[in-house]
């Protein structure tokens, strides 16, 4: 399989790895065709260097536009090695650009990937390094194959302690699931030593609203009303996301705890950077997603 990068409002996402074995239900990936099977991008990293370097709106170095790796494929399925190293070898390559890098993964990370981690990260922020989270207690029944949330708690952790920028993916949120476990939520990134966190809207496509609706975990009231937006890693393509006022009021709930709520990852590696976010949300933003946290100012 072949997926190029795809470059939106100032971030640019490649995968190393495409398809996930994780089978989450609410992920956009299947319906478009990706398989349940891991496997290596044949668009290669030596590739992918070539289109960032002829791109005209990517920009290099801390300063430039951010890299989020992942997006449509999990960068590190633990069942494999050979994949995890696979990644690695595509993180080595992107962090001599110098370019700030987002990474994520449903998996807990083998000892030997969260030191090459390390040893890779130049400056505090350049690697930031996150996992999702939706819902603690009904994690097996929406994400099948995926690690435990406190297993991929613990790797956040240990990055963090070992001096990685980390942050927490609330997402999506799913309405009736994972507003019920605020408190749950917020006391495990507390537990793990996690400031900030991005909560984002569910995503309903035909394939999820079929899981999520088989799964009990979907009001038929909820897929009526839907927004479009723009989702970034889709260079441009408009998706349906499930918006919710319970949502705000999650939000609200973390902040309490001490949490910076963040709705866009951009925004948090800009807040680590203390750099204005490339996306620019404060001056254009139909979406909502700025919160005002001072850094673009």
């Amino acid at each position: 399989m072949i997926r190029k990068p795809d470059y939106e409002r100032g971030r640019i996402f490649v995968s190393p790895i495409l398809g996930c074995n994780a089978q989450c239900h609410f992920c956009y990936i299947y319906d478009k065709g990706y398989k349940k099977k891991a496997v290596k991008n044949g668009f290669d990293i030596e590739q992918v260097i070539m289109y960032l370097n002829s791109h005209e709106s990517f920009q290099f170095e801390s300063d430039g536009s951010i890299i989020s790796i992942g997006a449509w494929g999990d960068p590190f399925p633990r069942y494999s090695k050979n994949l995890c190293y696979h990644t690695i070898s595509w993180l080595k390559k992107l962090a001599e650009l110098g370019n700030p890098i987002q990474i994520m993964s449903r998996y807990e990370l083998h000892p030997e990937i969260l030191e090459e981690i390390v040893n890779v990260n130049r400056y505090y922020g350049h690697i930031m390094y996150s996992t999702s989270v939706s819902s603690i207690e009904s994690f097996r029944i929406i994400e099948p194959y995926s690690d435990s949330p406190n297993k991929r708690l613990a790797s956040v952790s240990n990055l963090n302690k070992a001096g990685i920028a980390t942050n927490v993916m609330i997402k999506p949120f799913i309405q009736g699931v994972t507003d019920l476990e605020v408190d749950q939520i917020g006391d495990a990134l507390m537990a793990n030593g996690i400031k900030q966190c991005v909560v984002g809207d569910l995503l309903l496509d035909e394939t999820i609203k079929g899981k999520l609706l088989s799964d009990n975990l979907l009001a038929t009231s909820n897929i009526y009303e839907l927004e479009q937006q723009v989702l970034d890693c889709t260079s441009g393509e408009t998706y349906e996301l499930n918006t919710s006022i319970e949502m705000n009021r999650f939000c609200h709930a973390l902040s309490l705890q001490g949490i910076n709520v963040f709705k866009k990852s951009s925004c948090v590696s800009s807040f680590i950077l203390g750099k204005p976010n490339p996306a620019n949300y404060i001056e254009s933003d139909p979406n909502g997603y700025c919160i005002k946290c001072g850094v673009c100012e």
